[in-house]
C-alpha cells in the first residue's frame, strides 16, 4: 500500500486545460528543450495529458483531481520542474506557456507543490525549494 497524495487543480476554465494539454503534447513529442523526459515520467505525463484532453472538451469550469504515491509525485514534480526550466532557459524573456494555457499551468504548479508541502518533512522542504526556483514570471507561492 502506498501513501497517497491528492492533487486537486481547479476550478479552472476547461479551455485552459485543453490549451495546456495541447502545449504539453507539443513539448513532450517535440525535438526541442524539454523533450528529453525519462520514459517513465513521459508515460505518466502522457496519461495526465489524456485526462486533460477529456476535461478540455468540457464547457465552463472544471476541476481535475488525482491521488498518487508520494514518491511518484515527488519524482514527477522534479521532472516537470526540469522540463519547465529547460524550456524557459531556451526562450529567454519570451513567454513560454501560451496565454490560454497559463491559468491551468500555474494552478497545476501551485497545487502540485502544495500537495508535496502537505506531506511535511523532506517533501515539504523539496516543494519549498522548487517554489523558490520555479521558472516563469508568475509567483508560485501559496
Amino acid at each position: 500500500m502506498f501513501a497517497a497524495v491528492q492533487v486537486v487543480v481547479g476550478p479552472v476554465a476547461a479551455e485552459s486545460v485543453g490549451a495546456f494539454s495541447e502545449f504539453g503534447r507539443a513539448v513532450l513529442h517535440g525535438q526541442g528543450p524539454g523533450a528529453e523526459v525519462p520514459s517513465d515520467a513521459a508515460a505518466a505525463f502522457e496519461g495526465y495529458l489524456d485526462e486533460w484532453d477529456e476535461l478540455g472538451g468540457a464547457t465552463g469550469d472544471v476541476t481535475w483531481a488525482t491521488e498518487v504515491d508520494g514518491e511518484v509525485v515527488e519524482y514527477l514534480a522534479y521532472a516537470f520542474f526540469r522540463v519547465a526550466t529547460e524550456i524557459n532557459e531556451e526562450a529567454g524573456l519570451a513567454q513560454v506557456v501560451p496565454t490560454p494555457a497559463a491559468p491551468f499551468y500555474w494552478m497545476l504548479v501551485r497545487s502540485l507543490l502544495g500537495a508535496l508541502e502537505g506531506e511535511g518533512g523532506s517533501r515539504a522542504e523539496f516543494a519549498a525549494h522548487l517554489r523558490e526556483f520555479w521558472p516563469g514570471e508568475t509567483d508560485v507561492s501559496e
